[in-house]
């Protein structure tokens, strides 16, 4: 599943853009499709959606309070690899090169380690599938016209409110029951293009005994046509305060962005993926080129 909905898992059980210009070129025409059936059929897609055979490579660069934290990925069919090539903007130093070439070479090594890795991806697939399926249920939906997205497309706007009838099935959803916001659909691919939900009252996980978060919270995803049909997230925005087991305080705001999707090969191979990685990192190093550090708004 493209979206990026293990951040709200994350934060339901207590643990972790920018945001693309688009010319607002509303529509006053009556909605072509019920609001609730357009986000139904969607969701069938999101959930129906594969690579097509498809991998890529990108850029990853997470921004925090901390600081940024950049990540040269690549997908495998065996599941994604990824090594860290920046902190704030810099190449890492030959120290911390050298240790993630060990990291990564050990884990190549590791057939467990991989094992617990390849599970441990389809457990938050899973997790991800039931959080976005779930949303036909979860809100009710008002037609709020149309806009064009930055490749032109035409995007319908939904704006989404708590369905009052809604009994949250687990943890992860719970989030759902107070929060409202809108939802932009690309309206020929049927697929979720951005969500940005906002907390406008506190939520209690547990009956308030495994956690809170507080009013104002949000979450923005983004995703989009990275290639040859396939879609993925490209960004999320993720801001929010609360409680653990109401004493340890949760303090949220990140900021993560993808970028810079390359194909490679479909079967590549564990140790084509390292070379690829190790390349990658050679060439940011020998050109002593920094990333972008402005947390984007």
């Amino acid at each position: 599943m493209a979206l990026g909905f293990q951040v709200v898992r994350s934060i339901a059980l207590g643990g972790g853009m920018t945001l693309f210009a688009i010319s607002i070129m509303y529509s006053e025409e009556k909605p072509p499709i019920d609001p609730n059936q357009l986000v139904g059929q969607t969701v069938q897609n999101e959930l129906r959606s594969t690579n097509n055979g498809h991998h890529f490579m990108y850029k990853d660069t997470t921004y925090s309070k901390k600081g940024s934290v950049t990540k040269e990925v690549i997908q495998t069919p065996l599941g994604p690899l990824s090594r860290t090539i920046a902190l704030n903007g810099r190449p890492l130093t030959s120290d911390q090169r050298a240790k993630e070439d060990a990291r990564l070479q050990k884990f190549a090594n590791d057939a467990e380690a991989r094992r617990k890795k390849r599970q441990s991806d389809k457990e938050e697939s899973q997790r991800e599938d039931s959080m976005v399926q779930t949303l036909p249920d979860a809100f009710v939906y008002t037609y709020a016209g149309t806009q064009r997205g930055p490749n032109g497309s035409e995007l319908v706007h939904l704006q989404f409110k708590p369905n009052p009838r809604f009994d949250p099935p687990n943890h992860e959803t719970q989030v759902y029951v107070g929060m409202q916001g809108d939802l932009f659909i690309d309206a020929k691919a049927m697929r979720i293009v951005k969500i940005d939900g906002t907390l406008f009252k506190d939520v209690n996980f547990g009956w308030g005994i495994l956690g809170r978060l507080y009013t104002g919270g949000r979450f923005v995803i983004e995703q989009q046509d990275i290639g040859y049909g396939v879609w993925d997230e490209v960004g999320e925005i993720l801001k929010f305060t609360g409680k653990i087991l109401l004493v340890k305080s949760l303090d949220i705001d990140s900021r993560e962005t993808m970028t810079d999707f390359r194909p490679v090969p479909a079967q590549i191979t564990t140790a084509e993926a390292l070379n690829l990685l190790h390349k990658a990192d050679e060439v940011l190093a020998e050109n002593a080129g920094g990333v972008a550090t402005a947390n984007p708004k």
